[in-house]
């Protein structure tokens, strides 16, 4: 079966378990890097909230062996568990007094995001663009948030410099920045991956016989997630770069976190450029990919520059 039959069969399937009046929608859904998912949402009467589930992926898994039956429960289970958000009517969006405070900010690339711009509200950045959402809710199977749109702020009748202003006063609150050493986040995977048998003794063995010449650091916030844009939070690469005395240059990772090293004699730009578009085109899923070369945070003037190839 290929993927247009696949989508077809799907949706015939999960109609079959829809209630009265629901309404089941399949439709392209732009992501980052102008990536298209096919996005699948269970309309409600008298609800405009609805979640939307990813169907791409399901189709590696029905090629692996998984039945089109299973893959409409896993579907309805994950529509279940994700119900509108206690905490925020549908009115409230609608209201900017009740979304202020859920205002929040992530990183995307210009150039490869037209589409996506062209239908948010954004500032540009240094060849990036800040976008912004909204955060609802978190809970142990995930986070709700919506994209805001343009349509939305022309209701709320703000222009997008003061979502910039609230989003840099909100983002650092709901999603604070961490700063961890590369040798901390090996010993957390060795941790996670080894259980009872993680030796941590033996780990820093290993870890003290690497060359520790230029260390790494990595920035994101709590969650992991959109954490790259916590390198615009309020005097953060300022402190960290005082602490070490140094210059950083930051290597975008993905749009979830970069990576700090102070900029030293020896570290070559033009290296790391080329470390960076080559781990983005072999390593980094595209719809994660945030940039392809590196840029440098100067303690003199307190900003970040592109250090193109």
């Amino acid at each position: 079966m290929d993927y247009g039959a696949f989508l077809e069969t799907l949706k015939q399937t999960l109609e079959s378990h829809l209630e009265d009046g629901q309404n089941l929608v399949i439709r392209p859904v732009p992501k980052n890097n102008g990536i298209l998912l096919d996005g699948l949402s269970i309309e409600t009467p008298g609800s405009s909230f609805s979640p939307t589930v990813y169907l791409n992926p399901y189709y590696s898994q029905y090629q692996e062996g998984m039945s089109v039956q299973d893959i409409c429960l896993d579907i309805l289970n994950l529509f279940g568990q994700n119900q509108p958000p206690a905490c925020v009517s549908e009115d409230d969006l609608f209201d900017f007094a009740a979304m202020e405070s859920r205002i929040m900010m992530r990183l995307v690339h210009t150039d490869s995001n037209q589409e996506l711009l062209s239908d948010v509200p954004h500032i540009p950045y240094l060849d990036l663009s800040i976008v912004f959402y909204l955060f609802l809710e978190r809970s142990s199977s995930g986070q709700i948030t919506i994209l805001i749109h343009k349509d939305l702020i022309e209701h709320w009748h703000i222009k997008p410099k003061k979502l910039l202003a609230l989003a840099l006063k909100n983002t650092p609150r709901i999603y604070p920045a961490e700063v961890k050493s590369m040798s901390d986040v090996m010993k957390d995977i060795a941790r996670q991956n080894m259980g009872a048998d993680f030796d941590e003794e033996y780990i820093d063995l290993l870890l003290d016989n690497e060359d520790n010449a230029s260390p790494l650091y990595v920035l994101s916030n709590q969650t992991g997630i959109y954490g790259a844009c916590c390198m615009l939070y309020r005097n953060l690469l300022k402190n960290f770069a005082d602490s070490l005395g140094k210059d950083l240059i930051i290597l975008p990772s993905s749009i979830h976190e970069v990576l700090l090293t102070p900029d030293e004699n020896g570290v070559s730009h033009q290296y790391l450029n080329s470390m960076v578009a080559n781990i983005n085109s072999s390593e980094v899923p595209a719809e994660d990919q945030l940039s392809d070369h590196i840029y440098l945070y100067t303690r003199a003037d307190d900003r970040i520059h592109i250090i193109a190839p």
